[in-house]
């Protein structure tokens, strides 16, 4: 039997160092999974659903650094994937996604599941490709993994028509390509070297390109080196130890008005692996026209985008910060320290938590709370989207030797794939994961991939009986006025249990800290159902404080 273009794509990814595709089979590239079937360097993960498959791949790129890989197939299976294509965008992720197609001489008939992917994911993905001719697959698969992981990462499009997939190939495969990767020239180094030596209040944002362990430690470096407060951008505050005098707050939705004040009076901001999306910057508005800022980006088309900068580098982010921090650095000035330790004082005045009871649930400050003294340096920490979160941003003491999963484009169905995701690459660490019961019930179908996979993992489910980020919407603009975010749920612990998962409820807050304990000392996947206040709908906020009562 003659080599397949399947058989060839195969051969590529490997070369490429794929280890692990996650897909929902298709017939439209059932060649694909014939050739994958006795290849053991790759392991193939089935999901329920083509927006979990396309979650995982995302969440496994954020842990490795790599693009990761998800096929699905044609139609229904590629616009289901969609919303991972947008996250995997927005949050500048690498994935490469393979979507079956149908056959070639049909296209342009309206055929069954037709869709011209070239027009549907033009402004959401780095580029889309459709292979006609089988001899040009390994080049194309291999240039698809090479732009996902090259300028800002994201996601690659690779469109397979079925007969084609089937055709003989005798193009070789093709091997990885070396990423590339702009160093900082001296020249630039020394000029943010002067800036900052004459700073009194500068701050460094630190954004996503700043991901990878090296440049964690380069970071910390650098901040200590120079005295230099460190901000991390929306969802990226695992970048920096929450708990060092030089963390100055995590630039999500909202931040007190305090920090906000604070950070408008540097007069020097550095960011530094971050497109300075609307959120880190607050709407824009962050840093002001009259602040100094010095852009560091190794994609040219982020820089001046939005905010015109003083000094501009393309380069990469993790060896800026190593080159600044090898510097020797002059003395800080006068009231630099004083800078700093305002800061930081604004984050640890809000980071305390006091615990408060609801008469309507338990607030989710008590479960997020045990997490505190009982997760490892290591763990990995996932957020769906949703008010829950704001325990975890606003309390959690994250280290720099943590990892937090978030989607940035506030697409809810994250959690539970992510999860899986993570635990299935990190097996040894711990991986927790807080959701919504809106999110749950999006994604949550991937529990019984979890327990398929034999995973490790603990779901906590914020079940307050409604879609609660437009609740607060909607109380904050219309007081008791509310229309289509009140849900009914089931038995999340139940539901866990008819998985094949262990399902554990909190009802009271004086339960939290036993059951999260159980929780994390389970051998699989773990749901906790907890009973959470509607009334207490975020850290910061309570309905009743909303309506003036």
């Amino acid at each position: 039997m003659s080599r397949s273009a399947a058989d060839a794509l195969v051969e590529t990814l490997v070369g490429q160092g794929v280890d692990r595709v996650f897909c929902v089979p298709g017939e439209s590239y059932i060649a694909v999974l014939d050739s994958l079937v006795g290849e053991t360097a790759i392991q193939v993960v089935t999901c329920r659903h083509e927006s979990g498959a396309g979650f995982m791949a995302l969440a496994d790129a954020r842990i490795t650094g790599r693009a990761g890989t998800c096929f699905v197939s044609r139609g229904p299976g590629a616009t289901n994937a969609s919303i991972a294509v947008h996250t995997a965008d927005q949050d500048a992720v690498p994935v490469v996604f393979f979507i079956g197609q149908i056959e070639r001489k049909d296209f342009g008939r309206g055929a069954f599941q037709e869709v011209n992917y070239a027009k549907t994911f033009s402004d959401m993905a780095k580029a889309v490709e459709e292979v006609h001719d089988p001899e040009r697959l390994p080049e194309v698969a291999a240039r698809a993994y090479h732009i996902a992981e090259s300028g800002t990462p994201g996601p690659v499009i690779v469109s397979l028509p079925e007969d084609m997939l089937e055709q003989p190939c005798a193009a070789p495969a093709m091997p990885a390509r070396p990423r590339p990767r702009p160093l900082p020239a001296e020249a630039d180094v020394s000029t943010v070297a002067d800036l900052l030596a004459e700073a009194k209040r500068p701050v460094l944002i630190a954004g996503g390109m700043l991901n990878q362990p090296a440049a964690r430690k380069s970071l910390l470096a650098c901040s200590e080196a120079w005295s230099l407060a460190v901000a991390p951008s929306f969802k990226r505050q695992d970048l920096f130890p929450n708990e060092h005098p030089n963390y100055a707050g995590h630039l999500g939705y909202g931040i007190p008005p305090a920090l906000g004040e604070a950070l408008a009076e540097a007069d020097l901001v550095l960011a530094v692996g971050t497109r300075l999306g609307d959120i880190t910057t607050q709407g824009y508005t962050l840093p002001k026209p009259e602040q100094p800022l010095v852009h560091v980006y190794p994609d040219a088309a982020a820089i001046g985008a939005v905010f015109p900068a003083t000094h501009a580098m393309v380069a990469d982010a993790g060896g800026f910060v190593a080159a600044l921090a090898e510097r020797n650095a002059p003395p800080a000035p006068a009231g630099r320290a004083d800078w700093n330790a305002r800061l930081h004082a604004i984050h640890t005045g809000l980071a305390a938590w006091t615990p408060r009871d609801a008469t309507d649930g338990v607030d989710f400050g008590h479960v997020v709370r045990p997490l505190i003294d009982r997760l490892d340096d290591d763990a990995i920490l996932i957020t769906d989207a949703g008010n829950f979160s704001s325990w975890l941003h606003r309390h959690y003491p994250f280290k720099e030797t943590n990892l937090l999963l978030g989607a940035v484009t506030g697409a809810m169905g994250l959690g539970v794939p992510a999860a899986v995701a993570a635990a299935l690459r990190q097996p040894d660490r711990q991986v927790v994961a807080l959701i919504g019961d809106g999110g749950f019930l999006m994604t949550g179908n991937e529990l019984a991939t979890a327990v398929k996979e034999g995973t490790r993992i603990c779901l906590i489910v914020s079940n307050n009986g409604a879609y609660g980020t437009i609740r607060l919407h909607q109380e904050k603009q219309f007081p008791g006025r509310t229309i289509a975010t009140d849900l009914v749920n089931p038995d999340f612990a139940a539901l866990a249990r008819a998985f094949g998962a262990t399902g554990l409820t909190v009802e009271t807050p004086d339960q939290a800290a036993g059951v999260i304990d159980r929780a994390l000392a389970a051998d699989g996947p773990v749901v906790v159902d907890v009973r959470s206040s509607l009334d207490h709908i975020s850290a910061y906020a309570t309905i009743a404080g909303l309506r003036g009562h």
